[in-house]
């Protein structure tokens, strides 16, 4: 006997309360961000990119990075919301300050929060073209991705985690549909963004042997990177230099890598060269599977870089996405899952969870590929054979 219609629609009783409980945490994390907007809408990340962008504009692209320049634009924010240190440089490339340019015409609280919505418009479209399932279930990731702290971060800061996230998601659509060149454009520009966290993925396609993606990525790099030259000149390229050298005498720059557990030292940056070579191997191994390519070079990023923050992580989400597309069996998946609480121990101050979640999700990746070709191989050994 059949169930009526009404009852056989309803989802899983798991699928559900996942759902509420995601949406509980996604509700939490936007009326955060809400009360820190009305209690203070000067946020400090956002407000260096503004005086960046506001330095370039009225000074010269060379300016951007100049200390002394940040800090008196700053002078007229609030006190407390005033200071230009080395846990607060500006040290992205200019294309971000580029980004927020036309939004410096704005009072700083609109400009940020403008800015959110750009944010916040960037992970909506990053989940809609590369998260998997259809429905409540993939209602459900954007949820859990909202109520992940470091998204909230990302947020809170004005960081540009999720637009660079949105440029890998193009970047993996764009090669999806056969189009390397799009994609190795698409995967420039969110390395333009942040460099060190995203660094191998287009190492990655090389090593599965997508070249032209990779070529593409090169030329374009290559292009930004003449431009930025040009705009700066050598008085601001070495006022970059400079900045970058002023913001690692802050020990919290490299707070959530290797060094929190072993201090910068060659036993950290071992460890870091290793999962990264790690991560290229994988996305060789397991080249036919391009979900496992481009997250093989995220978490790989990660892993390698030495200076990262909370909302750096952000662009795992995208990984764990990927990985959920290849159907990968039902304990990789409550690993994946298992890395949504480790994830928000970076926001308690314990990166250790993470940074051990990380190297082992380099092992599930690793061995998933001798599980595959193990598969096959058994497949291969019991077909019949054709006369």
């Amino acid at each position: 006997m059949s169930q009526p219609a009404s009852s056989s629609a309803r989802p899983p009783l798991w699928l559900a309360s996942a759902t509420v409980v995601a949406a509980w945490g996604a509700i939490y994390d936007i009326g955060v961000w809400f009360l820190q907007f009305a209690r203070q809408p000067v946020h400090p990340d956002f407000r260096i990119f503004y005086v960046a962008a506001e330095a370039g504009l009225r000074f010269g692209w060379a300016r951007s990075y100049d200390v002394a320049t940040l800090r008196s634009l700053s002078k007229s924010f609030p006190a407390g919301q005033d200071y230009i240190t080395s846990a607060l440089p500006f040290i992205h490339p200019p294309l971000l300050a580029w980004l927020i340019a036309p939004l410096t015409s704005l009072p700083l609280a609109v400009a940020y929060a403008a800015w959110c919505a750009v944010l916040l418009a960037a992970l909506v479209w990053a989940w809609y073209v590369a998260a998997p399932y259809t429905g409540l279930r993939k209602l459900a990731l954007l949820l859990l991705a909202l109520a992940i702290w470091p998204v909230l971060d990302a947020f809170y800061f004005g960081q540009p985690s999720t637009l660079q996230l949105a440029l890998l998601a193009a970047a993996w659509w764009l090669c999806v549909r056969e189009r390397p060149l799009a994609a190795g454009a698409a995967l420039a520009f969110a390395t333009a963004l942040k460099p060190h966290t995203v660094i191998l993925v287009p190492v990655a396609l090389a090593a599965s042997g997508r070249y032209r993606a990779f070529l593409s990525w090169a030329a374009v790099t290559s292009l930004l990177a003449a431009s930025f030259a040009l705009a700066l000149g050598p008085a601001g390229l070495n006022n970059w230099w400079q900045a970058i050298v002023y913001g690692q005498t802050d020990p919290g720059q490299s707070l959530y890598t290797m060094a929190y557990l072993f201090g910068s030292g060659p036993v950290a940056y071992a460890l870091e060269a290793l999962q990264g070579a790690a991560a290229l191997v994988i996305a060789r191994r397991r080249r036919d599977d391009l979900n496992v390519v481009f997250a093989a070079g995220i978490v790989g990023s990660l892993a390698l870089a030495f200076h990262l923050h909370q909302y750096d992580y952000v662009e795992l989400i995208l990984a764990a996405w990927l990985v959920l597309r290849s159907a990968p069996p039902l304990w990789h998946r409550m690993y994946l899952l298992a890395g949504a609480a480790t994830l928000m121990a970076l926001e308690v101050g314990q990166p250790t969870p993470q940074l051990v979640w990380d190297l082992g999700w380099l092992v599930v990746l690793w061995m998933g590929g001798y599980a595959r070709r193990t598969e096959r191989s058994m497949l291969s050994d019991t077909a019949p054979i054709s006369h």
